[in-house]
C-alpha cells in the first residue's frame, strides 16, 4: 500500500485519481480548497476508510505550510505526490489580462512549487518517493504549432514553466532520492477540457497510472504523455 497525496482532488482528474487509486488499495490524502465542496469525496470516504480529506489552497502559502506541517508532525510519509490542481484561461495573447495571467501562474506554477517544497519532509520518509506534476502538451515549446488547441496563452506559459520546475526539482532533489516528472493527461472531458475532448476522465487516469507503473527506477526529470511516451519540452 502506498500513501498518495493529490491536490485538487474534489473534481475532475483529481477525483478520478482518488477513486482509482483507492480501488487499488492505496491510502489517499485528498487536498481540497473548500471542504464544503467535497460531496463526491465524502461518498468515497464512506466506501474506503483509507481516504483522508484535508483543506489545502495551493495558491495560499499559509494553507500549504499548515497542511504539510500537520502531516509532518504526524510522521506521515508520502510515496507519491500528484500536483494536480490547476486552472485554465482560454484567452489568447491579445485578450488575456495581467490579472488572469497572475492568477493562473499562482495556481499552476507557484502552487505546485509550494506544495512540492512543503511535502519534502513527508516524501523523504518513503523508500521510493515520486512527484508527478500534471502538465499538458500545451506546455511543450517544441510542439507549439502542432497541437490541436490554440489560445490559452496563460495556461500554456504556466505549464511550460511547470515543466522547468520539474526539470530543476529533479536535479535539486536527486540527492534525497526524490524523483520528479511531468505527466500530461491528454485532452480530457472535464470542465476545463470541454465535451469535445478525446478522453473520458476515467480512461485518461487509467492510462496515466499505467504509464507510472511502467516507469524505470531511474526515471526522473522527464515529460511523458498519458500513453507513456516522452514529449518534447
Amino acid at each position: 500500500m502506498n500513501t498518495i497525496f493529490i491536490t485538487g482532488a474534489n473534481r475532475g482528474i483529481g477525483l478520478e485519481l482518488t477513486s482509482q487509486l483507492l480501488k487499488e488499495g492505496n491510502k489517499i490524502i485528498a487536498g481540497c480548497r473548500n471542504l464544503k465542496a467535497t460531496d463526491n469525496l465524502r461518498k468515497l470516504q464512506r466506501e474506503f476508510e483509507k481516504l483522508e480529506i484535508m483543506e489545502l489552497a495551493v495558491d495560499d502559502e499559509d494553507s500549504v505550510v499548515s497542511c504539510f506541517k500537520k502531516l509532518s508532525e504526524d510522521n506521515q510519509k508520502i510515496d507519491l505526490l500528484f500536483n494536480n490542481a490547476g486552472i485554465m484561461d482560454w484567452n489568447d495573447l491579445n485578450a488575456v489580462t495581467s490579472d488572469s495571467l497572475e492568477k493562473v501562474y499562482r495556481t499552476n506554477l507557484i502552487g505546485a512549487l509550494l506544495v512540492l517544497r512543503a511535502s519534502v519532509p513527508c516524501l523523504r520518509k518513503s523508500n521510493q518517493p515520486l512527484v508527478v506534476n500534471l502538465s499538458s502538451r500545451l506546455g511543450s515549446i517544441g510542439l507549439r504549432g502542432n497541437t490541436q488547441l490554440g489560445g490559452a496563452i496563460a495556461y500554456q506559459c504556466s505549464k511550460a514553466a511547470l515543466n522547468m520546475l520539474t526539470k530543476q526539482a529533479a536535479i535539486d532533489l536527486s540527492t534525497l532520492g526524490i524523483r520528479v516528472i511531468s505527466l500530461s493527461p491528454g485532452w480530457v472531458k472535464t470542465e476545463m477540457g470541454g465535451i469535445e475532448a478525446k478522453y473520458e476522465v476515467s480512461e485518461s487516469v487509467r492510462l496515466m497510472l499505467q504509464a507510472l507503473k511502467n516507469l524505470q527506477p531511474g526515471d526522473s526529470g522527464i515529460f511523458l504523455g498519458e500513453d507513456g511516451t516522452e514529449i518534447s519540452w
